[in-house]
């Protein structure tokens, strides 16, 4: 990068932060005095209502910015200025959910029309112009709806914008770089006054017109890669992976519970977060690690080669599809979607014995899993120098491995699990289905147009085994991670690390909620010290819980083990009572269950003794 193209951007980003910065107090006074305002009734007394009215400075400080640099289109003048307004209307008066669909499906339609280039997609420009106004209404919305918490929407939109920037920075084309870089500056200022508490939001004002510039945006700059024809499609969902995910899970779960998708509800990818105990800070803080994984992909997708990319495409769709899927999963927290399936009607009835009931959501995304590890296993054995030609042989071949694959991930059991309760012991099941799988696809090569060594096979089996665990595990991986930043007001030691502790440490993590921590181990076994058991760590002895608790603070004891001797239970029961924690005895025990069957009215019998093994775990 030369000095005048850097000493530019920094120009770009510098004025629009300035403009936004500088006018945003002026905005919050104007706020105020119209009434835009969010929920002031909802504010504790004598607090400040926060003004929705940051879309003003924001968008102020793109066009003004522009203008001064002569980069100002018309397509930029005519849809954010439209959408601003539509937005302050809508703050100021709540329009009603389809009248603002109309209003924004025409400025997009007229944007893409008459102002926008057309992109070829299709041979037919109908189909052209309807998937780009279908792609900029759901890029505006899309923005919009992810602008729940402060700082969210700006985040996310400033990562998207700056991967924007890089792509139009690399392939040389200010019309994309030069918007992109005055959105970053211009999302700076205002995060300034909207980091929490907030003092000012985006809005609908604000959210609606940076979703619409940063899909047309997203557009362009996948256009620019001359790499892939798939980078067009490619770069510009995964620029914009994080509102686009919100939007879709948000639509398919509220089909699945019999909701209207246009109604307001606590049940975004944010709120989904906040349900798992983290703080607002912290599920920004994750989503905006998400968008900055999508749109470091999205850059890397405008770099690698035609062929590297068709082999890289599955993994992406297999990680997108993870997130998804365990986040439509939350929402059957409280109520199993087998329930929720008795009483649904409908489409919602029929999403749920689609994803849940005949695990067609799961076979689907077992597609990309199977396309990956064959075409991975084909690239690793060719060192990753795969032609035109061979990609697209593979490419055929890949409908025949998944048709030989299904049948062993049937037979062996690979289906029959559900995978918020996979754990480390369902590895069989996945190693047998693999190898199994393995032994179909050499089977078939025989007589199905599948061109496979034995070396490929191998690499196969090992790829497939790998995904397998990967995806079924994923949900309590991520559920423990997530519990890592979650705020904990009750941290839990639990004594003895064998069997029953590990029951234990699951018990607390099922039944404790997300107020609730297992922090680590203590055991007796010297050699267990410092190692990861059913992942958690022994922290050490129960002569060490001095030190451990000087070194991570803990509210409970939970004693896991039975046959503690005398001067070991004395020993943490005077440590607890010195410290203030709470002890408590966790035990499985099998109780035996009497019920009285009734006598039968003709010739009765003395009533039958039922005897019920429950195994059952106590707190005691």
């Amino acid at each position: 990068m030369n000095q005048h193209l850097f000493i530019e951007i920094i120009s770009i980003a510098s004025l629009a932060f300035a403009i936004a910065m500088g006018s945003i107090p002026f905005a919050i006074v104007i706020g105020r005095k119209l009434g835009l305002v969010a929920h002031p009734a909802a504010l504790p007394k004598g607090a400040e209502p926060t003004v929705e009215f940051g879309g003003a400075p924001i968008m102020g400080a793109i066009l003004i910015t522009l203008a001064a640099f002569h980069q100002l289109p018309y397509w930029i003048v005519l849809g954010a200025s439209g959408l601003l307004l539509l937005g302050i209307l809508d703050d100021a008066i709540e329009l009603r959910p389809y009248q603002k669909f109309i209003c924004q499906t025409t400025l997009c339609a007229c944007s893409a029309i008459f102002a926008l280039p057309l992109r070829s997609w299709t041979p037919w420009r109908a189909v052209d112009y309807s998937i780009s106004i279908l792609w900029l209404v759901t890029t505006t919305n899309a923005v919009n709806l992810i602008d729940g918490l402060d700082c969210l929407a700006a985040g996310v939109g400033t990562t998207a914008a700056v991967a924007i920037a890089a792509a139009g920075l690399m392939h040389h084309a200010p019309q994309v770089w030069i918007p992109s870089v005055a959105i970053v500056g211009a999302l700076v200022g205002f995060m300034m006054f909207n980091f929490p508490p907030a003092s000012i939001i985006m809005g609908d004002a604000g959210a609606l017109p940076l979703g619409y510039l940063l899909g047309a945006l997203a557009l362009e700059g996948g256009d620019l890669a001359t790499n892939s024809r798939l980078t067009a499609y490619v770069f510009p969902v995964l620029v914009m992976i994080v509102p686009l995910l919100d939007t879709m899970i948000v639509s398919v779960t509220r089909l699945a519970t019999g909701s209207w998708i246009s109604r307001r509800g606590a049940d975004h990818s944010h709120h989904r977060l906040l349900s798992l105990g983290l703080t607002d800070r912290a599920a920004v803080l994750v989503c905006c690690a998400v968008s900055v994984v999508g749109a470091s992909c999205g850059l890397a997708a405008t770099i690698l080669t035609h062929e590297n990319e068709i082999v890289a495409l599955p993994f992406l769709i297999l990680a997108t599809a993870v997130v998804a899927l365990f986040t439509m999963d939350l929402t059957f927290e409280s109520e199993p979607p087998g329930l929720a399936y008795g009483y649904a009607q409908g489409m919602a009835r029929f999403i749920l014995r689609l994803g849940y009931k005949q695990r067609v959501a799961e076979a689907a995304v077992d597609f990309a899993l199977i396309s990956g590890a064959y075409l991975a296993a084909q690239a690793l054995r060719h060192d990753f120098n795969i032609d035109g030609p061979t990609i697209g042989l593979l490419l055929r071949q890949v409908p025949y491995v998944a048709f030989a694959t299904y049948p062993a991930f049937v037979i062996s059991g690979v289906y029959r699990g559900i995978w918020r309760y996979t754990s480390l012991s369902d590895g069989l099941r996945f190693a047998n289905g693999s190898v199994l799988a393995g032994v179909f696809v050499t089977l078939a090569s025989r007589v199905l147009p599948i061109s496979v060594s034995g070396s490929i096979v191998v690499l196969f089996v090992i790829l497939l085994f790998n995904l397998l665990m990967m995806t079924r595990i994923s949900f309590q991986a991520i559920r423990r991670g997530i519990g890592q930043l979650a705020v904990a007001r009750e941290r839990v030691l639990v004594v003895g690390a064998g069997k029953e502790g590990a029951a234990a440490a699951d018990f607390v993590l099922a039944g404790g909620g997300h107020n609730v921590r297992v922090i680590g181990f203590v055991d007796g076994d010297a050699f267990k010290v410092g190692k990861l058991m059913h992942g958690y760590r022994v922290l050490g002895s129960i002569a060490d819980l001095e030190s451990i608790y000087r070194a991570a603070p803990f509210q409970q004891l939970l004693l896991a083990v039975d046959d503690l001797s005398a001067v070991s239970l004395a020993t943490i029961s005077e440590f607890a009572g010195r410290q203030g924690v709470a002890l408590r005895r966790f035990s499985i025990h099998l109780d035996e269950m009497r019920a009285e069957l009734p006598a039968p009215a003709v010739d009765p019998q003395p009533a039958a003794i039922i005897a019920v093994p429950i195994r059952a775990p106590r707190l005691i």
